[in-house]
């Protein structure tokens, strides 16, 4: 393990605002969690695990101490016949492990690709896009319980996991660290080509039966075009999640509002997409002071250089409240406030 004193979470968090820690502990093995547990009472004491930071918010220097996970390896445990089955140790970068099993014609993930962060926090809070969901592969979650010191294994079923939630971001948060995820990748993968996007952009290269090489590579661009790159403008990405809502309230507010796209989840609930309700209410490229919406995509609040993270927590209170206001829903943050 290696110990900092008073140092800056500028590098560690995507929206580039300079706040310090008190205490900073890179852990480069699973094994040093138990010992830095012991040695700092970490169940009594105020922490937060980041990983590269992409899906925070800082919004003032934070008077505890910062886990950092590094231990990176990948282990394939098993193979059957439909499957192949690996460990993924927290540190690895998610978006290189995509590409891994892409490599590998291992299919089931190849939808994730590009989403920024670390494998550990990927199944906090069920990252998901294009028609994938991380869970759908996770057979397994190991962790490190603060409160007792023991090492322990979640099933998929004890994770509880649901749209962009977890047990892990609800009773387990602040209480655990995530060393490794168990998954199983197909052997023989079938394209997920449920989005209109991908299938659009498919047609227009003139592809009839795409390989999971081709499907990732045309996502990867729509992203590009869509998302801005935290090295090029400080995010987090999707800073609320798509509000679900009863058929009954939906009904209600297309009266109003007839070309409201939907996504219609059972005959009880439909999801609608937070860009458009953000466009509608006129924050689509808005910029006021150091903050602003990406001007491709509204649902990405960007940091135009120096605002600070009690600037852009603001901006996005003032989009929640004008959402609310106009439409009666209530946008939840998926962007970790700290």
């Amino acid at each position: 393990m290696k110990i900092f004193e008073n140092i800056s979470l500028k590098r560690f968090n995507t929206f580039g605002l300079n706040y310090n820690c008190k205490t900073f502990i890179e852990i480069e093995y699973p094994e040093e969690i138990y010992s830095i547990n012991k040695k700092f009472n970490l169940s009594e004491s105020k922490f937060i695990i980041i990983g590269e930071g992409s899906n925070i918010l800082l919004t003032k220097d934070f008077d505890g101490f910062v886990l950092h996970p590094v231990f990176n390896q990948i282990i394939q445990t098993k193979e059957d016949d439909d499957y192949v089955y690996f460990e993924v140790e927290a540190g690895v970068n998610w978006d290189q492990f995509v590409k891994f099993s892409i490599n590998k014609n291992l299919g089931g993930i190849e939808n994730l690709i590009s989403i920024p962060g670390l494998v550990g926090a990927a199944p906090i809070q069920n990252i998901g896009a294009y028609g994938q969901e991380i869970k759908d592969v996770i057979d397994s979650v190991n962790f490190f319980d603060f409160n007792d010191h023991t090492f322990k294994s979640y099933s998929n079923q004890n994770c509880k996991f649901e749209y962009r939630n977890s047990i892990f971001k609800q009773g387990l948060k602040n209480k655990i660290l995530i060393t490794s995820i168990e998954l199983k990748l197909q052997k023989n993968p079938k394209p997920n080509l449920n989005y209109s996007d991908v299938r659009i952009e498919i047609k227009k290269i003139g592809i009839s039966n795409p390989t999971i090489q081709q499907v990732s590579e045309i996502i990867s661009k729509i992203r590009e075009v869509k998302l801005p790159s935290p090295n090029k403008i400080g995010n987090a990405g999707s800073f609320f999640k798509n509000p679900i809502v009863d058929t009954k309230k939906f009904e209600k507010i297309r009266e109003n509002f007839n070309e409201i796209p939907f996504f219609k989840l059972n005959s009880d609930y439909v999801k609608i997409p937070a860009a458009w309700l953000i466009d509608k209410i006129g924050y689509k490229g808005k910029i006021k002071g150091n903050v602003g919406t990406y001007h491709k995509q509204p649902l990405v609040i960007v940091n135009l250089g120096n605002a600070t993270g009690e600037e852009i927590l603001n901006f996005a209170n003032e989009i929640k409240e004008k959402v609310l206001f106009e439409f009666n829903i209530e946008l939840e943050t998926e962007v970790n406030i700290i």
